[in-house]
């Protein structure tokens, strides 16, 4: 029997298992933010809340890891780079190159401003920067794809993408 072949089998059942995971919790958040009383945080914040409280009570498995660590860095990088494209093409034929100059200045400048405020009111610096970024770029997204660039641990995301989230509430 050979065994490589069951190794290969076990990785690629571990990552598309993850992957179906990751789908089903965002499928359960976009389902919980059609229901009136989650409707204004939408459907990312309600993902991310059921993930929370899911891995909190239940907890993650362990064999679906790969998949769930491949779709919270390598997709999310992804779609946020696509979303982006999306977003951003028609302003770039209507106004010109020089549109990507302005967006730079404006996500510097958040980041700046959200540094030095931060530094004054003696906040972490990594909250910071997870903030400046998602107020910088495109809010919650952004911080998901940043923060493996930076080392982010798990409570600052969750902190950062849940005050990005709750800023579009005021």
């Amino acid at each position: 029997m050979n065994t490589n072949n069951g190794i290969k089998n076990e990785r690629g059942l571990a990552y598309s298992g993850g992957l179906a995971f990751t789908f089903a919790v965002a499928l359960g958040g976009y389902f919980l933010a059609s229901l009136s009383i989650f409707k204004m945080i939408g459907p990312l914040a309600c993902a991310l809340l059921i993930a929370i409280i899911y891995r909190n009570y239940i907890g993650y498995p362990t064999q679906l890891e790969p998949g769930i660590k491949f779709a919270s860095t390598a997709l999310l990088r992804g779609a946020i780079i696509l979303y982006g494209l999306q977003l951003q093409i028609d302003q770039i034929f209507a106004v010109g190159i020089g549109i990507f100059f302005k967006d730079a200045l404006v996500i510097i400048f958040s980041i700046t401003c959200m540094v030095l405020v931060g530094k004054w009111l003696k906040a972490d610096l990594a909250i910071l920067l997870l903030l400046g970024v998602g107020t910088g770029i495109c809010g919650a997204a952004a911080i998901g794809a940043i923060s493996p660039i930076i080392k982010s641990k798990e409570e600052d995301i969750a902190i950062s993408i849940g005050i990005i989230a709750l800023k579009w509430l005021v």
